[in-house]
């Protein structure tokens, strides 16, 4: 991300050399797997495909995981401790929504009543995974406070963890088949679209 008064300013660390020329590639990568991983969770996606929505899922939240990696170095020193508080949060709950995916994935491949520890181990990750849509809401604070980023960026950042609450909660009223989508733009969909976001700055200012 870049400044928001400035889109050349020096707090870019790319510009000083201290990031590998990498990060164009990794945005790509970054926002395909937002793409991939905001796809798995679309209603009926995992009911169709359920063990290639699995693996497409963990490979989706590896990209955006080593993304989020990639930010961290370029951007540790603008963002200050708030932000790396923030960026440890999301990166700790894409770890949980990997072993989630994992857990998914294998438990249907594992013999006899090991299928059921495996889902039983998925239950925390899957609990552990919502730190991503807290993680989300204090990076965007700390993104609008050291006022590093585009400003929309860091907005929808903010509104992830009450979008988290709001969308779920419409989707439990609406009831189905409403109720789906609600819930899914407001989880997987919203994180998508922050992840694209953060994915496209890298590619154009790598």
């Amino acid at each position: 991300m870049t400044a928001l008064i400035d889109p050349s300013a020096g707090n870019d660390l790319s510009a000083s050399g201290s990031t590998p020329r990498r990060a164009p590639v990794v945005g790509v990568a970054m926002c395909g797997g937002a793409i991939v991983f905001a796809a798995t969770g679309f209603p009926g996606v995992v009911a169709a495909l359920p063990r290639s929505a699995n693996w497409a899922g963990l490979a989706g939240v590896l990209l955006v995981f080593a993304g989020f990696r990639v930010y961290g170095l370029r951007h540790r020193a603008e963002l200050g401790r708030l932000g790396a508080w923030g960026r440890g949060l999301v990166m700790a709950g894409l770890v949980a929504t990997a072993v989630g995916f994992l857990a998914n994935a294998v438990g249907p491949l594992a013999p006899g009543e090991a299928e059921g520890m495996v889902a039983l181990a998925g239950v925390p990750a899957w609990v552990l995974s919502h730190l991503v849509y807290i993680g989300a809401t204090v990076l965007g604070s700390a993104c609008l406070r050291k006022r590093s980023g585009p400003l929309p960026t860091a907005i929808l950042m903010i509104a992830s963890l009450p979008l988290l609450f709001l969308g779920v909660a419409a989707g439990l009223r609406l009831g189905e088949p409403t109720s789906g989508f609600v819930t899914w733009a407001a989880t997987e969909g919203q994180a998508g679209v922050v992840w694209s976001l953060v994915g496209v700055r890298f590619c154009l200012r790598g």
